[in-house]
């Protein structure tokens, strides 16, 4: 096997702890627009993963409500993202390490670029990303690997590795033909993602430098 020489993260969930501010959110928009539908934390905690539209599409049929419910969601998402989010360790100390390491690293998120940047400007992570793949970028979201696809033409790479807290990030990752790692602190748990046998998981970020040393 050629060396790895380039690392494409999720965003929300594997680098940066959205899930507080996710689950709100989503409790907000389902009060307002869906008042017949009752769900628990877990039962929102199993929803997260595809893309807004996705979501609501599976409670309603009505293109409107899914607007109204999709902007609800973002309007209290950027009204209190910057008071909840937090990195997870490790995070900045290891993409500082690829970066100077040589590395290609790259983000296939499943979130429109204007609700994934506030928070990665906010810990100022952008100097680290060589491309950043968003919502718009992509016809069809993960699981499927357009996403992943599109990264690796716009960084003319084929050793690559693709890290996730979603099942849909790892088979993204297993589709286009790459490797991929599920990280232990996603919110679904370990068991989840080792449905989707990952070649790798990590129990910390820093796991994730040792691997590609060896």
């Amino acid at each position: 096997m050629n060396k790895i020489d380039t690392i494409l993260f999720d965003l929300d969930g594997t680098l940066i702890d959205t899930n507080d501010i996710i689950i709100q959110s989503y409790q907000h928009a389902f009060s307002t627009h869906f008042k017949g539908v009752s769900l628990s934390k877990e039962d929102i905690i199993a929803l997260i993963g595809p893309p807004l539209r996705t979501i609501f599409n599976r409670f309603t049929n009505q293109d409107d409500l899914v607007d109204k419910a999709i902007q609800t969601y973002l309007d209290y998402y950027t009204k209190h993202e910057k008071e909840i989010f937090t990195l997870y360790p490790h995070v900045l100390n290891v993409l500082k390490q690829l970066k100077k390491d040589g590395f290609k690293i790259g983000i296939v998120t499943s979130k429109f670029s204007k609700s994934a940047m506030p928070s990665v400007e906010h810990f100022e992570l952008m100097p680290y990303f060589d491309t950043f793949i968003a919502l718009e970028d992509v016809k069809i979201p993960k699981p499927d690997p357009e996403g992943v696809f599109l990264a690796l033409k716009r960084l003319n790479a084929t050793n690559a590795m693709m890290i996730g807290d979603n099942q849909s990030d790892l088979l993204a990752g297993k589709q286009a033909g790459i490797l991929c790692a599920g990280v232990t602190w996603s919110i679904k748990g370990r068991d989840h993602l080792q449905e989707v046998a990952p070649d790798y998981m990590l129990e910390s970020m820093l796991d994730l430098l040792e691997i590609l040393k060896s």
